[in-house]
């Protein structure tokens, strides 16, 4: 790609604490001049890229949510490990216990999905 020249201008006038705010932002993003940082937002507010706080956490969340699927196989293992043991006595009233363990699992990831959402 050749060199592309910026030679359009935007005004704008802010109050002071809008123009401190969006210096500490930039700043903190990394970027070293308003154009590249303003480039930036317009991506973040198209959804073509995700900023760095709200990547890190959707990064906790889905850590949270992949160890509460991970316990969900561990329980899934045990219960099958029970029938092959125990065919004659695989009830339901003997799996009751893992109904409500699924149930309050089930809250906890659809909790952790809508704190992503």
């Amino acid at each position: 790609m050749g060199f592309r020249a910026k030679n359009e201008i935007i005004y704008s006038r802010v109050y002071g604490k809008t123009k401190r705010e969006f210096e500490r932002q930039m700043a903190d993003s990394g970027y070293k001049n308003s154009s590249d940082f303003m480039e930036y937002l317009l991506r973040v507010n198209k959804g073509k890229q995700v900023d760095g706080v709200t990547l890190k956490e959707f990064t906790d969340v889905m850590k949270e949510v992949a160890h509460e699927l991970k316990k969900q196989g561990v329980n899934i293992n045990q219960m099958a490990r029970y029938i092959n043991q125990y065919p004659d006595l695989a009830t339901a009233t003997s799996f009751r216990f893992y109904e409500r363990a699924y149930k309050n699992l089930e809250d906890k990831v659809l909790e952790l999905l809508e704190r992503v959402a």
